[in-house]
């Protein structure tokens, strides 16, 4: 590739594809930089008779390219300075180019130089700049290539007198309301113009903007009174806020403006760089405008002295337009061997999941080289939740979220992240706030049905090494019901703020019939199944519960299963049909509710553990309350217990679970009696009689529980015999 003058980058099939222009080769080479340490050249199109491997034939010194996608295809368009025309390929295959069309036009394309793709209704234009000979127009033209194989120009702006148009070079392209327009870089007239192109077919001029404008020594800071638009060459549009500027190279005032074109046609100069010992704007050619964090940049490419030797790169801040300043030594600029006539340079950017990485591509055009440059990185921010997927409808008061960001960042607070939505009368807020590095932590607590949404901004929190901030996140939106909503009422003792729990899972239950997800234990490890309701609300206090497991078919069978019943006037329990867990205990109490101020809770609290390990279970819960209203609720699939490893049972543990069925007698029997053998040493336990469950050698069953057996009747006469021979 030789003498490579202007690149553009695009994205094919997830594949990030340079398509550089080559003037000593009169073609284009396809590079492949989706791995910018290996960038690999994949192929080439160069100028010919039609027969040659793409098939272009109108591609002698090219200058500009610019890409569109079309149908699911995409096209390269670039201009040719001697050929007078523009040729379309088709790069969809980026190792195998193919010329699909092409236009020539002596008069309105003479000499073309660069190009800018818009669409204007239903139609793909090329805005194209050519400078034409010194006995002929420049002129702007639009060339409607909505049809890759058949491009067709139409209309065009030419230099006069009063239109600054003379050596057109750069171009880019805006909207203000429904027009659009153009702004074109006037090289020989030192300046810029403004074109309405809103009717491809009538092209107008808007305004004019000089070197010498009244505004440039209004703006201070020239120090030849001017702006600096000398030899204007490059040029970009970007905005800041609602203002719309257009920054400008100037090759021969060494030098960069800011323009404010906010109004197309009142353009005004706010802002400049001019050479000096610490910049290298030596011969300033293209300009691209990207963007880290909240800040915005301008890569500047510096041709330097001699006919493009030396040069080399810059950076310019110019997140504010009225004060541009260089970014500094450390990777703001850069002159080496590898770039020299840096002519023009795009820059790209690479995200995965450790960040989002920009990189600029900078020809040497004097050397032949494609360099690739690192400018900065951006932490990337992701939000999840276990409470929900986004989107989803949650019976939950308290939502858990978790912000990841790819790199560690330093500086990042609550006070970062961004909560709104319906909850909480429209104000929720974030709280419970933790982490460090990389991972952090927080959550909204509901009080109120309605949605919320969390998000973390673009520019909140810092990359440590770096120091460039983060990208936007993705918002998280889930949606809560109100537990006091009328919603909740269709039952008379759980629907008012009623919930059940399965250890940690919680469940407001709006329907009888509810599938829940399954909560797992282990053989050995406890179960609660706690019922609340309001303390407070008369029509659902709990006068008795029932909770019934074991139940592997129809839920409605629930009868066949084990159950265990509470009264709440005698505080006693009984269970029946049990054949995989012992009762550890029920009872109930009154407790604050921790997400809401002044509201107690009435709780019956179900502990059981299980012997052995039990199928996937469907929990029903009866309740009556006080006036004898009954209410069943079905959970369906709610319970599942498996095995436990073997290796982490003690002795005393094994031993317990030696469990025999005995229906319909009581579970929590009293062992308040004493023995004393003859001999007056030693006052012990007697042995139990055992019930519901018997126990393994050495352990005695006592308060519900196997425990060890050491000072049994027959473990005392045991020892005796032993000690008195």
């Amino acid at each position: 590739m030789t003498n490579p003058r202007t690149v553009e980058v695009v994205d094919i099939a997830g594949q990030l594809i340079a398509i550089v222009t080559s003037r000593g080769d009169n073609g284009i080479e396809i590079i492949d930089v989706s791995d910018p340490d290996e960038p690999t050249s994949l192929s080439n199109c160069a100028d010919g008779d039609g027969t040659q491997s793409c098939g272009a034939t109108s591609l002698a010194d090219p200058w500009g390219v610019a890409t569109y996608t079309k149908d699911g295809s995409t096209y390269a368009v670039v201009t040719s300075n001697d050929d007078k025309s523009i040729e379309i390929i088709d790069v969809t295959t980026p190792a195998s180019p193919e010329s699909v069309g092409r236009v020539q036009n002596t008069t309105y394309l003479n000499l073309a130089t660069f190009l800018k793709i818009t669409t204007i209704g239903d139609s793909t234009y090329a805005v194209v700049a050519s400078s034409g000979t010194k006995t002929t127009s420049s002129h702007v033209t639009m060339v409607d290539i909505t049809d890759p194989a058949n491009p067709q120009v139409g209309g065009s702006l030419t230099d006069t007198a009063s239109i600054l148009l003379k050596g057109p070079k750069s171009i880019d392209v805006y909207t203000v309301g429904d027009s659009t327009y153009a702004v074109v870089a006037a090289q020989e007239d030192d300046g810029i113009v403004i074109v309405d192109i809103s009717n491809p077919n009538a092209l107008t001029s808007v305004a004019s903007f000089g070197d010498t404008d009244s505004s440039c020594s209004d703006d201070g800071g020239h120090s030849d009174g001017n702006c600096e638009l000398n030899g204007a060459t490059g040029l970009e549009i970007f905005s800041i806020g609602s203002s719309t500027y257009v920054v400008v190279t100037s090759r021969a005032d060494n030098g960069v403006q800011i323009i404010d074109i906010t109004t197309p046609s009142s353009p005004d100069a706010v802002g400049q760089v001019e050479d000096d010992g610490d910049t290298i704007l030596h011969n300033p050619r293209g300009v691209d405008v990207f963007s880290i964090g909240t800040s915005t940049y301008a890569l500047v490419s510096n041709c330097g002295g001699g006919g493009c030797a030396g040069g080399g790169i810059e950076v310019l801040d110019i997140s504010d337009p009225t004060a541009p300043t260089t970014v500094g030594e450390d990777g703001a600029r850069l002159a080496n061997d590898n770039i020299l006539g840096a002519s023009y340079s795009t820059v790209y950017t690479l995200s995965n999941s450790t960040g989002k990485y920009v990189y600029a591509i900078t020809l040497g055009y004097e050397n032949d080289t494609v360099e690739i440059i690192h400018l900065g990185s951006e932490p990337t921010v992701t939000i999840t939740s276990s409470s929900g997927s986004s989107g989803d409808t949650i019976n939950s008061r308290v939502f858990s979220y978790t912000v990841t960001f790819s790199l560690t960042t330093s500086d990042f607070t609550i006070e970062d992240i961004t909560v709104t939505g319906t909850a909480n009368a429209g104000s929720p807020e974030a709280s419970n706030f933790a982490g460090s590095g990389t991972t952090y932590t927080f959550d909204v607590v509901v009080s109120s049905s309605g949605t919320v949404s969390v998000s973390v901004p673009a520019g909140k929190a810092t990359h440590t090494t770096t120091g460039h901030d983060n990208t936007a996140s993705n918002t998280y939106t889930l949606t809560t019901q109100d537990k006091g909503s009328s919603t909740c009422a269709r039952l008379v003792i759980l629907g008012n703020c009623g919930t059940i729990a399965i250890n940690n899972d919680e469940y407001q239950i709006i329907d009888p019939w509810s599938t829940v997800p399954t909560t797992e234990v282990m053989v050995g490890e406890p179960v609660s199944i706690t019922i609340s309701t309001p303390h407070n609300f008369a029509t659902g206090k709990i006068n008795s519960v029932s909770v019934y497991t074991e139940i592997f078919n129809s839920p409605t069978n629930y009868e066949l299963g084990s159950h265990i019943d509470y009264s709440i006037m005698k505080s006693d329990y009984y269970v029946s049909e049990s054949e995989f867990f012992q009762v550890a205990g029920a009872t109930h109490r009154i407790v604050q509710d921790t997400d809401v101020k002044n509201l107690e809770m009435f709780e019956v609290v179900f502990t059981m553990v299980f012997a052995k390990p039990m199928d996937t279970s469907h929990v029903v819960v009866e309740t009556e309350n006080m006036h004898g209203i009954p209410e069943t609720i079905y959970l369906s699939n709610a319970l599942k217990v498996i095995e436990r490893p073997i290796e982490l049972l003690t002795y005393e543990e094994k031993s317990k679970f030696e469990l025999i069925s005995e229906p319909e007698l009581k579970a929590s029997p009293s062992f308040d009696m004493d023995i004393e053998p003859d001999m007056d040493m030693l006052a012990i336990d007697p042995e139990p009689v055992v019930s519901k469950v018997t126990c393994g050698n050495g352990t005695i069953l006592k308060d519900n529980l196997c425990v060890a057996n050491e000072m049994s009747f027959y473990f005392f006469i045991n020892q005796f015999m032993v000690l008195f021979g």
